[in-house]
């Protein structure tokens, strides 16, 4: 894909031009709010098909559950279709907005830069809505967590009971390998937290997404902004569009109702140090 849509208002398309910048927002206080909520579900159905006891399902819920309260995704967010109605209405206030194209091997190659100059790390990521897609890819750290399981990672060390036949030596033994067990499979679960704004429900499909995408750990001194969106105070990152000589933004699309004509919005972009870059109207008859 060469070329992938952010829609937005008008407001925040002069934003982005002018600031020469992009906003990573709280992806789980968008408007999905199974939003990072999905990789728990999936292990459920892996572990119900693979004839997991219930406890240790439910145990295993729990543990990928944590991840879920502590991180969240900040990511910003577009689309392989850069004219679509029901986009327009979602997500560029009411079809008044603009679709900006921008160039998937920019933001891959901006991608790369901060890793190499260690700035604020992210990713392009398409996202995943079959649930087999998202089975497939958790299933191998599920056989993972599930070999750390059967080797006692959810028993509980303990003493001798009254009909334990075992040494003390052999209760140690034991003890040492259900902690053992319990420390690998949490350090198993760990980077899950990569997958958690990966997957989204079926229902959303038609949006065709990827994703820059951050990760913010909630409560803790991990650095970000916070704006004001309607009726919520919303964490974000900012980041920086450098090497616009590399032309990020390749195509602009103007919604069904907006009201600027093309060559104005093409006269804004140069002046503020784009390239040339194509400005058309929405095909959608809608108003």
């Amino acid at each position: 894909m060469n070329t992938l849509y952010h829609y937005c208002s008008t407001a925040s398309f002069h934003a982005i031009v002018q600031s020469h910048s992009l906003w990573l927002s709280s992806l789980s206080l968008s408007n999905d709010t199974m939003e990072g909520k999905l990789v728990a579900q999936a292990f459920t159905r892996l572990a119900e098909r693979d004839s997991l006891d219930p406890y240790s399902v439910s145990r295993l819920r729990d543990a990928v559950g944590i991840l879920e309260e502590i991180i969240d995704g900040l990511g910003f967010c577009l689309s392989e279709d850069g004219d679509l109605l029901s986009q327009w209405r979602g997500y560029a206030a009411d079809a008044t907005g603009v679709s900006i194209g921008f160039s998937a091997e920019y933001l891959n190659w901006l991608s790369e830069t901060h890793k190499i100059h260690n700035e604020l790390r992210f990713s392009l990521q398409k996202i995943e809505y079959e649930s087999s897609a998202h089975e497939s890819h958790i299933e191998p750290t599920y056989r993972k967590i599930r070999q750390f399981i059967d080797a006692g990672a959810f028993k509980t060390p303990g003493r001798r009971m009254l009909l334990d036949t075992r040494t003390d030596d052999k209760i140690k033994q034991d003890n040492a390998a259900i902690k053992k067990a319990q420390s690998q499979l949490s350090l198993t679960v760990l980077p899950l937290f990569s997958e958690l704004f990966h997957l989204k429900a079926y229902a959303f499909r038609e949006e065709r997404e990827w994703r820059l995408l951050s990760h913010l750990v909630k409560g803790g001194e991990d650095h970000c902004s916070h704006r004001v969106v309607h009726d919520r105070i919303v964490p974000y990152r900012k980041i920086e569009l450098a090497g616009l000589e590399r032309s990020p933004i390749t195509e602009v699309i103007l919604g069904p109702k907006h009201g600027t004509p093309p060559r104005v919005v093409e006269d804004f972009l140069k002046q503020n140090q784009y390239a040339v870059v194509r400005v058309r109207g929405s095909e959608a008859s809608y108003r």
